[in-house]
């Protein structure tokens, strides 16, 4: 059955209701989706016709068998949405709550199929937290790789701000993202070329480096997101 995003809004707001308390009113509708009395009584009428709801004139609201099927349906949606957003993206209660409400109502079924499997597969691991899904967290909340994240090869990959004073080393990429990345190539940082540390300040802030024939002095959080190798001899 088609219904539009507002009454899947509606028939989700009576099951949420029904969950609460032993009867479902009008008003108690309207206040939870912020919407003038006139309103939920003119979405109840469409949705009795439908056959989804029974509502006599200022009596109780009940979902019929079909109305509990299609409202599990949408509020299912939105807890798993719910969900990914907070566990796996790391975002806010309240964001997640808004945005889950604005996809749950498009989101296709096989889209869907696959959103919940994987977040069984993030979220439910027997042992904990999957590594990968914390070292995103940290990504998240330190706009940094954890060092296990930057293997190449079996071996640890270096960063610039590892390199000790008086060594050589080959840029392989830059990880740094917008106007840092922007930067670091406007300087002639860029992959293929060949860098030596002259110094590093006693709290690894800054580092200063040597580049095509002259001298650059790089921020710590700039050599974080340049990945290097040894210099070949």
């Amino acid at each position: 059955m088609e219904l539009t995003q507002s009454l899947e809004d509606y028939l989700e707001a009576i099951l949420i209701e029904a969950s609460k308390k032993p009867v479902v009113r009008i008003k108690d509708i309207g206040r939870r989706l912020k919407v003038a009395t006139a309103s939920v009584v003119g979405a109840i009428k469409i949705l009795q016709n439908k056959g989804l709801v029974v509502h006599e004139r200022y009596g109780y609201i009940e979902l019929t068998q079909k109305g509990i099927e299609l409202a599990r349906e949408v509020y299912e949606r939105h807890k798993v949405l719910y969900k990914f957003f907070t566990e796996v993206l790391g975002v806010s209660p309240k964001t997640a709550e808004k945005d889950a409400c604005g996809i749950e109502h498009y989101i296709s079924k096989e889209g869907f199929k696959k959103l919940l499997a994987f977040i069984q597969f993030a979220t439910e691991c027997p042992e904990g937290e999957p590594l990968w899904l914390s070292n995103f967290h940290y990504y998240l909340k330190t706009g940094k790789r954890p060092k296990q994240c930057i293997e190449h090869g079996g071996n640890m990959e270096k960063l610039l701000s590892d390199v000790k004073p008086k060594q050589k080393v080959k840029i392989l990429r830059i990880t740094g993202k917008g106007v840092i990345k922007r930067r670091l190539l406007d300087m002639g940082v860029m992959p293929g070329e060949e860098i030596e540390v002259i110094r590093v300040a006693p709290l690894g802030d800054p580092i200063e480096i040597r580049v095509k024939g002259y001298n650059l002095s790089l921020r710590k959080i700039e050599a974080e997101g340049i990945v290097v190798e040894e210099a070949s001899k």
